[in-house]
């Protein structure tokens, strides 16, 4: 086990390619930006001096960390590679000491989960993932500016989105713990947006990039059920503007999912994740508020196959 070198990339992407099938895999796009992030590890797994698994450990600052990208190749698998990998990411977790450890998956990977739960992570949000196609259309609201932060914040924070998906935003299939920070950073790159009535806030959205494809996702959105529907619409008409292939919705799996489809997005182009948190087990000694060791080893569980973004 060692730290992944540029050098890697051919032998990486060589077994990372075709995961999903069809649907191919992201690591071949994050690549370049995993092996110049300084924060947390990317993990290679080495055999005969040939890179054959895959880890990505990103930490956010502030005892946030999140977990995901194992893989190894098709050929070596069933040799102990992946726990071996688990066992380094421990290594590595227990010396960055995270507050907390999370990781995403799809609802229906049953394995992923099981594994998870055995080493003490529980489900802290369901959610629906939506995919469409992006169309031209008229934008409604207008983007926030660093004046609207405090009006935003609170808004965000009492919203029944917040609630339903433990306190997280969407960035695609990965999910940040919302705060003042991320928001004024979110404002700044003119990524919120937000809709008036009388000069009240009727509603508000957040679209950030995808880190997998650099292409737009809406990753929180609330409000009335008007302001929701036009913020909603307005990620395929930004999407169209952008020059992007598709767009991506996530949402909290209670009461969010028909105003998504009542804008136009279909049921039957989403799917469920779920969120995996590490939850200290009772019976354990360790100091509450630092994620466990062991648990640790499993938050590496590959996602479900998806359609192009899968994660």
């Amino acid at each position: 086990m060692r730290d992944a070198r540029p050098d890697d990339k051919r032998a990486i992407l060589a077994f990372t390619s075709h995961t999903w099938g069809q649907y191919g895999d992201f690591i071949p796009r994050v690549w370049s930006r995993w092996i110049g992030q300084k924060a947390g590890r990317l993990i290679v797994a080495e055999l005969d001096g040939v890179p054959v698994g895959l880890a990505k450990i990103t930490d956010f600052g502030g005892g946030e960390v999140w977990l995901e990208g194992l893989r190894v190749d098709p050929k070596h698998r069933g040799r102990g590679i992946a726990r071996a990998i688990n066992i380094e990411v421990h290594r590595t977790l227990e010396r960055m000491r995270p507050r907390a450890v999370r990781y995403c998956t799809g609802r229906s990977n049953w394995a992923s989960r099981h594994i998870g739960g055995q080493f003490g992570f529980t489900v802290a949000a369901r959610l629906r993932h939506f995919w469409a196609t992006p169309r031209s259309g008229r934008v409604r609201g207008e983007f926030a500016g660093g004046g609207d932060a405090d009006s935003i914040f609170e808004f965000i924070r009492g919203s029944r989105f917040l609630k339903l998906s433990a306190g997280l935003i969407a960035e695609g299939w990965v999910f940040r713990e919302f705060s003042r920070k991320l928001l004024a950073g979110y404002i700044a790159a003119k990524r919120v947006m937000v809709v008036r009535r009388k000069g009240l806030l009727e509603g508000v959205a957040i679209y950030p990039t995808e880190e997998a494809d650099s292409t737009l996702t809406l990753g929180f959105v609330d409000g009335t059920p008007p302001a929701v529907r036009a913020l909603a619409r307005n990620c395929r008409y930004l999407a169209a503007l952008r020059g992007d292939e598709s767009c991506s919705i996530e949402v909290p799996s209670s009461r969010f999912p028909k105003l998504i489809e009542s804008a136009g997005y279909e049921h039957k182009e989403s799917m469920g994740m779920v969120v995996m948190q590490y939850a200290e087990p009772a019976r354990s000694g360790a100091r509450r508020g630092r994620a466990g060791s062991r648990a640790r080893q499993s938050a590496q569980s590959g996602r479900s196959r998806t359609p192009k973004r899968s994660r």
